[in-house]
């Protein structure tokens, strides 16, 4: 930065060794979140967060946000101790996602069944809402139970709904029973803690939606709406409802796939102007020549995040940045160039 304006002046980056400095008069941030990082996740999204699986790249250390946040005193924004993360394969790799199968690690059926803890209890809502809305929190609810691993349960009914892409036998381990109480006992191999409770909470579910049925007889399942199939009734409630998709899982064979959280990207990141993604410092004004993109643009996201919306932020903000970065450049007619150091 220029010592007497505090204008970014060019960034220092290191190739093969050795350090060199890009001198220009804008530079746009654009280099993720924390979310690979698990001394950052612990720090900010809390104890255990270390242990995350991460879906994406392995290079979205928090670098930026921290060298950014040093060396021009940019202020934060935003959600910092909350993130997108999903249901993810217990089985994917621990510390990246993977380029051939990407986005097939996701286990998002969760809404056509049931999704039970290794004490065999369940923990969400499965129906609360449609899952574009639910996708991104729920990972963060699977890894709040013990050992951060959950099984997702579903009948010979629902099997053949489950997206190809994300269940097929090339890309996760099914677990299969012919009985709900073999299932259980195969479950029991692969971690689930308590199959008797895990027997007793889907016979509890499926009495809680015959009841509710009989109720509401003219109520049709529907997966394109909410269609308010659910656990309740004048009868029997279950503490925690299923309020949509709510069908009995008595037709074997059975299925569960183990699923844990996988983390996709963090929410907290820089202060911005919205009208230029010009970073704002501490002070509360403007850093000349530095704007800010991404996820490393902060308050936009706060606990959830509906579907695709990181590409709408992407799009708005990268536009608005690089062309408030280009009417710099173009202003003073500058050209990037490049000084070796030492």
């Amino acid at each position: 930065t220029d010592r007497i304006t505090g204008a970014v002046s060019g960034v220092v980056v290191e190739v093969q060794g050795i350090d060199k400095i890009i001198k220009t008069k804008a530079v746009i941030l654009a280099a993720g979140g924390f979310e690979a990082n698990p001394r950052m996740r612990s720090q900010y999204l809390g104890p255990g967060w270390d242990l995350a699986r991460v879906r994406g790249t392995p290079y979205n250390t928090g670098d930026a946000l921290e060298f950014a946040m040093r060396d021009v005193n940019a202020k934060q924004a935003g959600n910092w101790s909350g993130c997108h993360s999903t249901c993810w394969d217990a089985n994917a790799p621990a510390n990246s996602g993977d380029r051939a199968i990407s986005n097939e690690f996701t286990k998002s059926g969760y809404p056509l069944g049931l999704m039970l803890n290794n004490g065999g209890e369940r923990f969400v809502d499965e129906g609360v809402d449609m899952r574009n809305f639910t996708y991104a929190r729920f990972g963060r609810a699977i890894h709040g139970q013990p050992d951060g691993v959950a099984f997702q349960v579903w009948d010979q009914r629902m099997i053949p709904w489950l997206r190809d892409e994300e269940y097929r036998d090339a890309v996760v381990e099914k677990i299969w029973g012919l009985t709900v109480e073999e299932l259980a006992e195969n479950c029991a191999q692969r971690g689930l803690n308590d199959p008797a409770t895990f027997i007793s909470t889907i016979k509890e579910y499926n009495s809680a939606v015959y009841a509710s049925q009989k109720e509401n007889p003219s109520l049709v399942w529907d997966p394109a709406v909410k269609d308010g199939l659910s656990t309740q009734s004048s009868a029997v409630k279950l503490s925690l409802p299923k309020s949509n998709w709510a069908l009995p899982v008595d037709q074997g064979p059975f299925m569960a796939v183990k699923v844990c959280c996988g983390i996709t990207f963090t929410f907290g990141g820089l202060s911005v102007n919205p009208a230029s993604t010009a970073v704002i410092s501490q002070s509360g004004r403007e850093v000349e020549g530095l704007f800010c993109v991404g996820e490393m643009l902060g308050g936009l996201f706060y606990g959830n995040y509906p579907g695709g919306s990181g590409l709408t932020s992407g799009a708005v903000f990268g536009r608005r940045a690089g062309a408030a970065a280009a009417r710099i450049a173009g202003a003073k007619g500058v050209v990037a160039t490049e000084l070796q150091i030492g």
